[in-house]
């Protein structure tokens, strides 16, 4: 190390070495009681999925649907379509009507689910209206005296359309059947967190294999289904993750040429997994399933510093030492720069936490409790077990190791060839060239999901061919967007308020990615036709208001369309898919529409104040705000077994149910008219297009502070220009590389990739700073950069090139998972490996070539 670090090393070498070295027994003890501890904790590690958690609760647009959840429904929804297999049969049929039935009830029942939002043609909500001689005429479109019997089944057909519910509740072709039902995030009996695996396995159990047969297929979607076939896998991820620890030992066998050495890396890699998960348990956090990679990630780093340190011990025990000689030597040349890079990994995750989103917030504290751990095991206990290994016949392992390096010398003794000025620059214009490529080709990357269906799994799973058959035999799925329009109370008897919803409900039906449109005005225009013999002609906005009360009367609030007091309606965008530019599209014409149509109201009302209108919205925030929070506090007291009379009297509920009785008296208040606000977002769409664009917002940023944590970390531990830029370059060009690298792949940038992308910078900032703090060892003691570089690449930089390759190849077997999630995290750390290698190993030392001081040349 460089300059004044070398005593600020020094001292913390003096005060560290005797509590390690001096204290062994004492100190492996201790270790293996912690170890017991964190174990007993990590048995009681459990799968925590949640829907709250892996959305921006704090985005503008989760505040809209936490607001008007109640009224109008969150995003959280399992559709169960029933298609008949036989395509020349329609639904109205006794077989088909009594399974429908079935699965509705059964579907009822099911735990979490939300049972004033579950909705099919047999539930009270689906109805339809038309005019008879004589006035008025509506119900339910299977009437409660239903029977099955040709007269029923015609007349449900006629209900059916009248109703307009094909391609809804309905499908296009008639075939089909859908019900809808929205689930509770904590159970309001209970308070408890729903456990979404329980869900998954029910809706498998009680309504696919129960009720499918050989005239009726079942799909069914939604987040809980899709936590439970991640979770399913989670089988495969773990063979997998064997799979790998067990290449990884065989080949450290044959690097080390013994097997104790061997296992020694993967114990103390295993220990650390151990503590991580015992950290996690005890901290009362569960195992995301979108966090399943962490645990391998942790492994690898923890691999990475073991084969380091095992590979230095065998050089030392080379040389004639003892095995306590040896460790202790290894320990001084190795203990400062592999705990730097490990603080500098575990400071660059802490930055994570930066991401409003609970799930990546859990993943970089689960990430950071496996970098802590991998310290104490690799720094601590590795040194300590190696003072008491011994090898039987010293010097025929020690031949056999020289003939090893006998066979490598020739080739780093040719690689040294980058250290010369010609060959250096060369390798320096390439990695430009290369950054300016994958810089243009960054350009393409998207934020968000890039195809249709759930791109966690593979195209061709169950759950992406449920999708493609919903989607294809209705007009509508899970990819719905609302917008909540809100205004003042009983305002849908107002024209000029409903002319305003309908004008952007044209608007946006007109995009080519909105499939169809569902709001107030649309239903109160379809009735107003119906009492004109359902003349096209009158299907338009009533202008007079008691014409407009009679075209809004039958419609209920348990349509979704409008709350009870009418101050805030829905407006359905049913998208034709899921896809960033998609949403992306929708929510910027949103927005561009809600300010044109605010500037022309205002030109029509002189009068009205924007400033008032902007504040009227604010306490419309307020209010909502205190309704979320009290309802939360309320919950987690229920889960807490508090009382209903202890609950009520709860100081934290009084003041939260006084803060919105205050807003609400505050916005009822303030009665003057303002423009209908368009607000974004509710449904699964608004939950994606929030995620979007957080991740887009925070991606570079979060980048950038990784960066500055380990130039902070880098110029603390070499105080040198060359040794920040030696180690920085490479590894920024690769993180360059891995963003082009998935945009032509077409993986998107989301909540589950953007943590890996950030987390696999740590992989390659250890392998930087062995390369570069064993070189500049060399050139302080007099060695030319050519003869330090060689002298690296056979002491740090075998085991650096050893576990990329090794490391490489053991994560590229998650290419054949199930999982598409794991495919793709598997290419990009195959490659952030590989590359990482490759740029510690080849352009660290070229950039040293003109960075750093050379006393001999």
């Amino acid at each position: 190390m460089a300059g004044k670090s070398i005593f600020s090393q020094e001292r913390i070498l003096a005060v560290v070495e005797p509590i390690i070295y001096g204290k062994r027994v004492l100190m492996l003890m201790l270790l293996g009681l912690l170890t017991a501890l964190f174990g007993w904790f990590a048995a009681g590690t459990h799968v925590d999925a949640g829907f709250d958690k892996s959305i921006p609760l704090e985005h503008p647009y989760m505040q809209v649907l936490k607001h008007y959840e109640d009224d109008f429904g969150g995003a959280n929804t399992v559709l169960v379509a029933l298609i008949q297999k036989d395509k020349s049969k329609d639904i109205y049929n006794e077989h088909f009507l009594t399974k429908l039935k079935k699965v509705t009830d059964e579907i009822f029942f099911l735990p979490g689910i939300d049972r004033s939002r579950v909705s099919s043609l047999f539930t009270p909500d689906v109805r339809f209206v038309e005019v008879v001689e004589g006035g008025f005429a509506g119900g339910n479109v299977i009437p409660a005296e239903y029977q099955p019997t040709e007269y029923y089944f015609n007349l449900i057909r006629a209900n059916v359309g009248k109703g307009g519910h094909v391609g809804r509740y309905v499908s296009k072709d008639q075939r089909g059947a859908m019900v809808f039902a929205e689930l509770l995030e904590i159970d309001p009996v209970t308070g408890k967190k729903l456990d979404y695996r329980e869900v998954a396995k029910q809706l498998e159990e009680k309504i696919r294999q129960q009720y499918q047969d050989d005239q009726v297929d079942i799909h069914i979607i939604g987040f809980a289904k899709v936590i439970g076939d991640v979770t399913d896998a989670a089988n495969e991820v773990i063979m997998f993750f064997f799979v790998a620890l067990g290449m990884t030992f065989i080949l450290l066998i044959l690097y080390l040429g013994s097997f104790k050495l061997a296992i020694l890396p993967l114990v103390c890699s295993f220990i650390a997994v151990i503590w991580e998960f015992g950290l996690l348990a005890a901290s009362g956090f569960g195992l995301d399933p979108f966090a399943i990679l962490v645990p391998f990630l942790i492994l690898s780093v923890s691999v990475s510093h073991g084969v380091q340190y095992t590979s230095s011990w065998v050089s030392e025990l080379a040389t004639g030492k003892n095995g306590y000689d040896a460790s202790l030597e290894t320990f001084r040349r190795l203990a400062i720069p592999g705990t730097t890079a490990l603080i500098t990994d575990l400071a660059g995750f802490l930055t994570i936490l930066l991401v409003p989103i609970d799930i990546i917030r859990e993943m970089a504290i689960n990430a950071s409790y496996g970098m802590f751990a991998i310290i104490i095991t690799n720094k601590i206990l590795m040194p300590i077990w190696l003072t008491y290994m011994s090898v039987k016949d010293v010097e025929t392992f020690v031949k056999k190791q020289e003939a090893r390096e006998a066979v490598l010398n020739p080739l780093f003794r040719a690689m040294t060839v980058v250290t010369r000025p010609v060959p250096a620059a060369v390798i320096i214009i390439a990695v430009a060239v290369l950054y300016g490529w994958a810089t243009w080709k960054s350009e393409g990357m998207l934020y968000g999901d890039t195809q249709e269906g759930v791109p966690e799994l593979r195209p061709d799973s169950r759950y992406n061919k449920d999708a493609k058959a919903i989607t294809s035999n209705f007009t509508i799925g899970t990819d719905i967007l609302k917008v909540i329009a809100e205004t003042d109370p009983e305002a849908c008897i107002k024209y000029d308020v409903m002319e305003q919803i309908d004008r952007f409900g044209w608007h946006m039906e007109n995009d080519p990615a909105v499939a169809s449109i569902l709001s107030l005005p649309w239903a109160a225009k379809t009735v107003n036709s119906a009492f004109s013999e359902a003349s096209p002609k009158f299907k338009v906005l009533p202008r007079n208001q008691y014409v407009m009360v009679q075209a809004i009367t039958p419609i209920p609030t348990s349509s979704g369309l409008l709350n009870p007091n009418c101050s805030a309606m829905a407006i359905f965008l049913f998208t034709t898919d899921h896809k960033a530019e998609t949403l992306q599209r929708l929510t910027d014409k949103t927005k561009a529409f809600n300010a044109a149509n605010a500037k022309a109201w205002y030109e029509l009302h002189k009068g009205a104040d924007p400033a008032y209108c902007e504040d009227k919205l604010k306490v419309r925030r307020e209010w909502g705000d205190a309704k979320v929070a009290l309802k939360k506090t309320m919950a987690r007291l229920k889960a807490e077994n508090y009382s209903d009379t202890d609950i009520e009297a709860n100081a934290d509920v009084v003041a939260l149910r006084k803060k919105a009785e205050d807003a609400k008296a505050r916005l009822d208040a303030m009665t003057k008219p303002c423009p209908v606000n368009f607000a974004l977002a509710s449904a699964q769409g608004g939950v994606m297009a929030a995620s979007n664009e957080v991740v887009k917002a925070k991606d570079k940023p979060i980048v950038y502070y990784v960066y500055a944590v380990i130039i902070i970390f880098l110029w603390l531990s070499f105080r040198t220009v060359a040794g920040v830029f030696s180690i920085l370059v490479p590894l920024y060009v690769v993180s360059a590389l891995i963003v082009a690298f998935m945009a032509i792949k077409g993986i998107g940038m989301k909540v589950a990739t953007l943590p890996v992308a950030a987390l696999a910078v740590g992989i390659g900032v250890d392998y930087g700073i062995y390369i570069y703090a064993t070189i500049e060892e060399f050139v302080k003691k007099g060695f030319k950069l050519a003869d330090a570089y060689y002298e690296t690449l056979r002491m740090t930089g075998k085991p650096v090139m050893f576990t990329g390759l090794v490391l490489s190849g053991s994560v590229a077997t998650w290419l054949w998972s199930g999982l598409q999630f794991q495919a793709d995290m598997g290419l990009l750390l195959t490659f952030a490996f590989f590359a990482n290698m490759i740029g510690a190993v080849i352009v660290c030392p070229a950039i040293c070539r003109y960075l750093m001081k050379l006393p001999n040349g």
